[in-house]
């Protein structure tokens, strides 16, 4: 490989990335598309959407509890979303707006339900949901709520709140009315509200949500969420139902996107994930708006919703029941607020069922399997989540924005290692230094015929020192003759850089592990004992969110040591690595050059990457310097001891040591010839024997 070209692609692809990321920080600062910091972000890391009149409503709080519980809402003075109903069509006997029903139980490690829902009157929607079983951040006890309205109007954030009900072509908006409690019980709760046209009710809107117990299917993490129309106006009606889709987690992971609108087609009985929408894509242009309910090649819907790294809340709706076709006629997702920074970004989605037609007195209900919990490979490799229609198994790599760069089976595999580890050692921080060793283990082969190659190119100064004299004067020939010289003796700089390169995909594969697989959520290394709480973030030895330094081209907010100790380890490496020696002064500075790029390029790179692959990669490569070394005393070992004993080693003929034999001694003719080379096929079957 000519170390000429080899520079300067790795200087062309520093300037790439470090221009890309200088021209994205220029932009982000013209257009304000800054990082949120900790003292302006939201709670619960969620954007804010602006009121009208720039206020924002105060947010929903509510008691933890267990089975079904009242909590008072703080109802401030919340704007309506529309100011009047156009249709004449007006929403009636409404209910409290200050009762808030829960059911299920945020106690941590409940053992009869894994979640809480918080149901609001306003919209019959969510005001948010528990997990009881997670943690929201490393260290404190507050357990995982997500699902939560932020903003004003909140009714546009609501999630799975019902929005509007049209009735003979006449809208109603019903987001911001407050739905009467009808019935509750320890499982399910029952809102309904009425629509009347000018004092006489023509129909009348049901909601009903229902939770489930650990032991069911689904391990309780799937509710099911109905809503039903009943025509009390004596005449037929066509009605229609849209109501708002789940809320985006919150956000996850400190480096790129994790936060996306997603959905699932039916390909011919086979589930098959959509395109992924990462919330930063919602611009103001063409994709501020995306439609879900039809594929691009005709596939039906399954289910929508919204995913992070780590959680998924799924809509799958049920057939309804007298209507043939799809249970949905549109599922759209749009941005609220398209001209905020991408990370802060809110997106509301909207369920629309098709016209549905009753007689006077008949109804109809449109239900939904609502999958409200983690991207966990146990809980989503469930037959119930894995198997047709659901699919959600196929969710577990879809929250990261680099699982396109790398291989499926891979990424499986590696968690598959890292549970076996995990399972002896009880320590994710572990179980990565055990899978290096593994992994060095299997490499060593190449890693031994690596260092072989490297001293021997280290030790032919000599050699390259008489070519730097004969061809002085001309550069080129001087590299052809040196790499004349390095594969005569059957070697090659890249062998030097195989290693690295073989451990690339598993680097890759590694980092989609670490923000995809929801057991190293949180995970500390060595038991909690060092200051590394969560092996899919920074390691964050100093913290410092409220004062960030924002450099021209990078963002730091925390002094992380892993990367800096990275450095250091490169940079033995390249001290004590066996080079190849230089023929000129040019390649010098390069590879002086080089060194400083790979100290410095990826400590930098991976300053803000998740500390289990910094771990990987730091312990990898001490092992590394230390297996180096071993390998190289072992060969000076063996040179010595042959050297002292005298042995001598045949080596089989080459071709030219044959051509110049040949041409040296002329063959014998006749009689002669015939026993001339009897003898030596002889001696050659004599030294193959003594060998």
């Amino acid at each position: 490989m000519d170390t000429r070209r080899l520079v300067t692609g790795m200087v062309l692809a520093m300037a790439v990335v470090f221009g890309w990321t200088a021209l994205m920080g220029y932009l982000g600062k013209k257009y304000n598309w800054q990082q949120p910091t900790a003292d302006s972000s939201p709670a619960a890391t969620q954007p804010d959407v602006a009121a009208p009149d720039g206020g924002l409503e105060p947010p929903t709080t509510g008691a933890a509890s267990t089975g079904v519980s009242t909590a008072t809402r703080s109802t401030g003075s919340a704007p309506t979303l529309v100011a009047s109903n156009p249709s004449g069509l007006r929403p009636s006997g409404t209910g409290s707006p200050d009762a808030v029903v829960a059911l299920g139980s945020a106690v941590a490690n409940d053992p009869d339900y894994p979640l809480q829902l918080q149901i609001s009157p306003r919209g019959a929607g969510l005001d948010r949901v528990v997990l009881n079983r997670f943690r929201q951040k490393v260290g404190e006890p507050d357990r995982y709520v997500f699902q939560e309205p932020f903003g004003n109007p909140q009714a546009l954030t609501r999630s799975l709140a019902v929005k509007w009900a049209q009735i003979n072509g006449r809208r109603v908006y019903l987001a911001d009315a407050d739905w009467r409690l009808e019935r509750q019980t320890a499982e399910s709760a029952t809102y309904a509200v009425d629509v009347s046209d000018a004092g006489a009710r023509l129909a009348t809107l049901t909601r009903i949500y229902a939770i489930r117990s650990r032991e069911s299917t689904g391990g309780g993490y799937e509710i099911e969420v109905s809503t039903g129309i009943e025509n009390t106006s004596g005449a037929a009606m066509t009605a229609q139902i849209a109501y708002q889709g789940p809320g985006v987690p919150p956000r996850e992971i400190d480096r790129g996107p994790d936060r996306q609108i997603i959905s699932a087609y039916d390909k011919n009985g086979r589930v098959m994930l959509g395109d992924h929408h990462f919330i930063e894509s919602f611009d103001t242009g063409e994709k501020r708006k995306q439609t879900l309910s039809s594929h691009k090649d005709g596939y039906p819907l399954l289910w929508a919703g919204t995913a992070s790294v780590y959680f998924n809340a799924l809509v799958l709706p049920r057939p309804i029941d007298g209507v043939n076709g799809r249970p949905f006629e549109s599922v759209e997702a749009s941005a609220i607020n398209p001209q905020d920074a991408p990370e802060q970004r809110a997106i509301e989605m909207t369920f629309q069922t098709p016209a549905l037609t009753l007689a006077p007195g008949a109804s109809a209900k449109v239900a939904a399997d609502v999958f409200l919990g983690p991207k966990q490979r146990a809980l989503l490799n469930d037959p119930h989540y894995a198997l047709f229609p659901r699919g959600y198994d196929q969710t577990l790599l879809s929250g990261s924005s680099c699982n396109f760069c790398t291989f499926p089976w891979l990424v499986n595999g590696l968690v598959w290692l890292l549970r076996a580890f995990h399972a002896v050692v009880r320590d994710w921080g572990l179980a990565i230094i055990a899978l290096v060793v593994l992994v060095r283990v299997i490499l060593h082969p190449i890693t031994k015929r690596s260092t072989i190659s490297m001293q021997k190119m280290g030790k032919m100064g000599p050699e390259i020192e008489r070519l730097k004299k004969k061809y002085a004067d001309d550069k080129d020939e001087l590299n052809r003759q040196m790499m004349q010289v390095y594969k005569t003796q059957g070697m090659t700089p890249v062998l030097g850089c195989l290693p690295m390169f073989l451990q690339m995909p598993i680097w890759v594969a590694l980092w989609t592990a670490l923000q995809s697989t929801f057991e190293l959520r949180q995970a500390p290394l060595l038991y909690g004992l060092t200051w590394v709480k969560d092996l899919a973030k920074p390691d964050h030895l100093i913290y410092f969110p409220n004062h960030p330094i924002n450099l021209w081209f990078f963002h730091v907010d925390a002094l992380n040591l892993l990367p800096v100790l990275m450095g250091v380890v490169f940079f033995l490496q390249q001290k004590f690595q066996p080079r190849p020696p230089a023929a000129t002064k040019e390649q010098e500075q390069q590879q002086k050059m080089m060194l400083w790029m790979s100290v410095a390029l990826f400590p930098l790179f991976l300053y803000n990457g998740p500390s289990g692959l910094n771990l990987y990669i730091l312990t990898s490569t001490t092992i590394g310097i230390f297996e180096s070394k071993r390998i190289r005393d072992h060969i000076r070992e063996r040179e010595a001891a042959e050297k002292a004993e005298r042995v001598i080693i045949e080596a089989r003929p080459t071709r030219g040591s044959k051509r110049r034999e040949e041409e040296a001694v002329p063959p014998a003719k006749g009689v002669a010839g015939m026993m001339q080379r009897l003898a030596q096929r002889v001696e050659e079957m004599r030294k193959e024997k003594r060998k």
